[in-house]
């Protein structure tokens, strides 16, 4: 595929906020072409789309037409044993975007830009690029809304979207409907309840590190 205008990766994050599942970030990578083609059927950013089949079909669009793309999933227990190692949410962030520009820089060298939606931990980003050789020259661009903005991480934003959907339907096809995953859905408070007083402990599902965990568990013995 002949490669026009400069290459720009974008990514984005999907299910931080979420108490059960995965956080996931998805990237891409897009010339003027990819773009175009992108902005032709509609690609936006994943909080904009009304069903999980429109964003499944587009994320099989992004992965054929872009010039590369990448998925990373961080688990709910490896976010715990994250937790557990003092590793910050926002240090684990850092990494999986760094891990995603990492795969595509393996395949396309020539990467001009990284834009990424603001975040907390954007120096150790920046840091993580600049010390390996093959991101060392790739230009960080983080703002905030950057899904809004850009065409890229509005792409990476439905990639991230599609999996973390994907893996939540996984986990209520073996654990039954916990809702949404939030701490803001009662139906999940009410789903953790029910969970802990059954086995008393939780399943790798849950990111156990959470205030919400420890009140959970204080309220229920």
């Amino acid at each position: 595929m002949e490669k026009k205008g400069k290459i720009v990766v974008g990514a984005d994050e999907a299910g931080r906020g979420l108490i059960i599942g995965p956080m996931v970030i998805g990237a891409c990578a897009v010339d003027d072409d990819v773009k175009q083609r992108f902005q032709r059927i509609g690609i936006r950013d994943s909080k904009n789309y009304s069903s999980h089949k429109r964003i499944k079909a587009h994320a099989e669009f992004i992965k054929k037409e872009s010039l590369s793309w990448s998925i990373k999933t961080l688990t709910a227990d490896v976010l715990t044993n994250y937790n557990k190692n003092g590793m910050s949410m926002d240090e684990a962030e850092a990494y999986a975007f760094f891990r995603a520009i990492e795969d595509i820089a393996k395949k396309i060298p020539a990467i001009s830009e990284y834009q990424v939606d603001n975040f907390q931990a954007v120096s150790k980003l920046r840091s993580l690029l600049k010390e390996n050789k093959s991101t060392s020259n790739v230009k960080l661009i983080v703002t905030p809304k950057a899904e809004k903005e850009f065409i890229a991480v509005g792409a990476g934003s439905v990639l991230a979207r599609n999996a973390s959907l994907d893996a939540l339907q996984d986990i209520r096809a073996k654990y039954g409907d916990f809702g949404s995953g939030s701490t803001n859905d009662k139906k999940t408070i009410n789903w953790l309840k029910q969970y802990y007083k059954q086995n008393h402990s939780w399943p790798k599902i849950v990111r156990v590190y959470w205030k919400t965990i420890d009140r959970l568990e204080k309220e229920l013995k």
